[in-house]
């Protein structure tokens, strides 16, 4: 019989204790994986809406803001002085040299009254707005003069079909799109071409204009200087305040390792200090058979290295899959199962440490008990 043989069968004799330092493992490395692969997938999801979305700047009408505070508490304002995006800012926006813009996208945005409630209509260029989200799927076929297309919450929520008619303004108008689910507003909107939309609405200036550039920055920061009448925004300033909770999320989960850790090593260091006391007639008794210091070591280090690497393997497993089912819960959004090798192995081998810095204190000190003053726990 081999030292490992020994060292298993005595992890078999104590089912309960094995058992008590494998869960600790496997709770302590679950939701370290849970936690910073929570955190990854989020940053990853963050990176992939800066580089998928189409437009990068954002230019909307430049507007006063005016405040209201009653007793030192602000409540909401009114905004004031609101200068509309004339149409001849296309022209201002295409002839300026060296934006390195790569697709333009102005947009008509108002409100029109339906039979019994307001839409949202949006008036596009359908080309060019494909081109830049491609995200956007039709079912049916994009809207000519006096039609419009309808998303997809709107559909459902109307029982609105292609081929159906919507009343805008007391006119009706055919239905010959639906755009798929987005996840955003637009899925409770109306969609036009321009010309259907300023006859709808009546507006003669563009609500919001979206751009590609290759430089986002220096962009944003010449078409500032040569637009004051309006507002230059880039998506990456938009989405700045997802970012700064997605940081935090992402350095909680750090230090909730860390302490998770730490937490960990105590419990292993007490409940394995504690099994060792208990087995002092036991070393007694292999250094009375003949047994060296180093062999009795060897075993004990085998028994907590068997528990460590099974616990940090099932812990993985366990935090791999856990976000699956939390995703949808705790942050609304669908986690997809990724393995992460180099995670994987970070954590078991902190794991590995963990168990052997617990077991080699204790089990030093036991070694280097006399095998009479050992036996004499019997």
């Amino acid at each position: 019989m081999t030292l490992t043989d020994i060292a298993i069968q005595n992890l078999r004799r104590r089912r309960g204790k094995t058992a008590f330092l494998l869960l600790t493992f496997m709770v302590v490395i679950g939701i370290t994986v849970t936690l910073n692969t929570l955190a990854k997938s989020l940053q990853v999801d963050l990176q992939k809406s800066l580089t998928q979305y189409g437009a990068n700047v954002v230019i909307t009408p430049k507007s006063e803001h005016f405040t209201l505070s009653y007793g030192g508490l602000s409540v909401a304002g009114v905004n004031y002085e609101i200068q509309p995006l004339n149409k001849d800012i296309l022209s201002k926006i295409e002839t300026t040299p060296n934006l390195m813009i790569s697709g333009i996208a102005p947009k008509i945005i108002g409100s029109v009254a339906g039979i019994h409630k307001q839409y949202l209509i949006l008036g596009v260029d359908f080309p060019t707005e494909l081109k830049m989200k491609p995200w956007w799927h039709i079912t049916g076929r994009q809207p000519s003069d006096r039609e419009v297309m309808i998303g997809s919450g709107l559909a459902k929520q109307e029982n609105l079909f292609i081929g159906s008619t919507l009343e805008l303004n007391g006119q009706k108008y055919s239905i010959v799109g639906v755009m798929q689910e987005t996840g955003s507003s637009e899925d409770k909107s109306v969609f036009a071409n321009f010309k259907t939309t300023q006859i709808i609405t009546r507006l003669t200036s563009w609500s919001m204009i979206e751009l590609n550039t290759a430089q986002p920055d220096k962009t944003a920061a010449r078409l500032s200087e040569l637009l004051p009448e309006a507002k230059v925004s880039q998506i990456s300033q938009l989405v700045q305040g997802t970012k700064e909770s997605v940081d935090r999320f992402s350095n909680f989960s750090l230090i909730a390792s860390t302490l998770l850790g730490l937490i960990g090593l105590l419990i292993v260091f007490v409940t394995t200090m504690g099994n060792i006391n208990n087995r002092i007639a036991e070393i007694g008794i292999f250094r009375a058979l003949g047994f060296r210091r180093r062999h009795i070591l060897s075993i004990l280090i085998r028994e907590i290295l068997f528990v460590s690497f099974s616990g940090g393997v099932l812990g993985v497993l366990i935090g791999e899959i856990t976000p699956t089912l939390l995703g949808p819960i705790a942050f609304q959004k669908t986690v997809p199962f990724q393995f992460h090798p180099l995670m994987a192995l970070m954590v078991i081998s902190a794991s590995v440490s963990i168990g052997l810095v617990s077991i080699v204190f204790p089990a030093s000190r036991a070694v280097r008990r006399d095998p009479l003053e050992a036996l004499s726990y019997i």
